[in-house]
């Protein structure tokens, strides 16, 4: 049996990507990545697991033969070469496996944000990556680009395996708090935008998604901050405060039309390593921040 699903038909985690064609069969789907590397498998969760991939042995002519038409061919035939990791997706009947296989768009996304990447989600096979070849079921499920020569590759290494090992399970499931969606969209593609000024709004306005500030906007987000990322440590907190409200100053005076002063690539980069470290927190708490708790 083969089931084909988009987004509108299928159970999801509140938010909807544009619709992304699924075709399973049988219990088990692969979702071809670029963008990351490793070496040993990780699960990241029930019925998902990440896996090291490669598609060395395909060439221009196989992969003609494998899609539907022109358009298909030119996104394999410049993903392709580029594959280094996969979802290996597993559910219990064709609906669910469709379900999870939607669903690991969150994955990209999450894996994006918490390594500083772009991780592409463009085709889907019924096998693994090594065993693809002309009987293969090759779809496009992603023709966005966006982001495929924007920055290196990234290789996880043992510390980064450990870590989501320990912690990208309560990453998931803060996935369904609207806070914490904001917080991962917009780290996860605020490089995507060649305008600074664009990309520190996104930034900012992931780092806002979490403490829900609607008031006193530079000190509370300031205090905040400090108080979450630096909880024991009164020195270390006060260091981070004053940063939080100067790198925040400086992106209001932005938005609003004025130039940022100095080095560029730092006035984006800097807030964008601290939602980093904001929305890595949360995953290691296993809970968004508190408001109640972080005020005076």
């Amino acid at each position: 049996m083969v089931e084909r699903s988009a987004c509108r038909l299928l159970k999801l985690r509140s938010v909807c990507f544009i619709a992304m064609p699924i075709s399973v069969r049988g219990n088990e789907t692969y979702i071809l990545l670029s963008g990351m590397t490793l070496t040993t498998p990780i699960s990241l969760g029930s019925g998902i697991e990440l896996l090291p991939a490669v598609c060395k042995h395909l060439n221009p002519e196989d992969l003609r033969g494998m899609t539907k038409n022109y358009f298909e061919y030119a996104v394999a035939l410049l993903v392709i070469p580029l594959v280094r990791s996969q979802f290996r997706i597993t559910g219990d009947s064709t609906r669910q496996l469709a379900t999870k296989a939607w669903n690991s768009q969150w994955d990209c996304l999450l894996l994006g944000a918490m390594f500083d990447l772009d991780i592409l989600w463009n085709l889907q096979s019924d096998v693994p990556a090594e065993k693809i070849s002309s009987e293969t079921e090759l779809i496009i499920i992603n023709w966005h680009l966006s982001g495929i020569v924007a920055r290196n590759e990234h290789t996880l290494t043992p510390e980064d395996s450990q870590w989501l090992r320990d912690n990208y399970q309560s990453a998931r499931v803060l996935v369904k708090e609207r806070g914490f969606q904001t917080a991962v969209h917009a780290l996860a593609a605020f490089h995507w935008h060649p305008t600074p000024t664009i990309r520190l709004a996104l930034i900012w306005s992931g780092i806002e998604a979490l403490f829900g500030v609607d008031s006193e906007v530079v000190f509370r987000v300031s205090l905040y901050t400090a108080r979450f990322l630096c909880p024991g440590d009164t020195s270390e907190r006060s260091k981070l405060f004053a940063t939080v409200k100067r790198l925040y100053k400086q992106r209001s005076a932005a938005v609003h039309g004025s130039k940022i002063k100095g080095d560029v690539s730092l006035a984006v980069q800097e807030p964008a390593d601290l939602l980093r470290r904001l929305v890595k927190r949360c995953a290691e708490m296993r809970a968004l921040p508190t408001v109640d708790s972080l005020a005076p």
